[in-house]
């Protein structure tokens, strides 16, 4: 079935490649090292440095699943149209993967837009545009370089779909948190 490997790759399923003593280590070193920041800083500045920790740990995840421990092909493969799985999905046996893994691909790349801007507090939009199109654009390279998997243009667009989205969410949430506290001031 056509897309069913790229489906298991950004699937949650695909973290079952990663050895179990790197999600382990993973888990161990951010535990210990938001305790020590949060701990060791003020409130504030640990849990923007805690973000920043997490944000490193999940951007490894994606590059474990992505590039080290995804199967190598035989030969290098990539797509530069843009929007191409989209000309594809009206292919009956291949619409649910492909609308799946574009769907992930978003979903994936949500906590990096969020967690910059947990971390980076006086980060703008078009920063965060280049961050995640320069996060993506790498991913994609090194999948190129060492053949692993499809080099494409549509992962690119959604990747930096996810981040703006996962950067939207943050600062609607600060607005909220803004909105609700000036709510609480003016009543008491």
């Amino acid at each position: 079935m056509p897309g069913e490997t790229e489906l298991k790759v950004y699937s949650l399923g695909s973290l079952s490649n990663i050895p179990s003593f790197i999600i382990l280590g993973l888990m161990v070193m951010l535990g210990i090292g938001c305790t020590i920041l949060v701990l060791r800083q003020r409130w504030k500045d640990g849990l923007r440095a805690s973000a920043i920790l997490l944000l490193m740990e999940w951007l490894f995840l994606i590059l474990c699943t992505a590039v080290i421990f995804r199967d190598v092909r035989v030969e290098r493969d990539f797509n530069l149209i843009p929007f191409n799985s989209y000309f594809h999905i009206s292919e009956n046996s291949y619409l649910i993967e492909a609308a799946a893994v574009n769907v992930l691909n978003v979903i994936m790349f949500i906590p990096v837009g969020l967690l910059l801007g947990l971390g980076f507090r006086k980060l703008t939009w078009k920063k965060t545009i280049l961050i995640g199109f320069g996060i993506s654009f790498s991913i994609e390279i090194l999948q190129f370089f060492f053949k692993k998997g499809l080099c494409e243009t549509d992962d690119l667009i959604h990747n930096l779909m996810g981040c703006l989205l996962g950067y939207a969410i943050y600062k609607i949430t600060l607005r909220l948190i803004k909105y609700v506290q000036k709510l609480f001031q003016t009543t008491i």
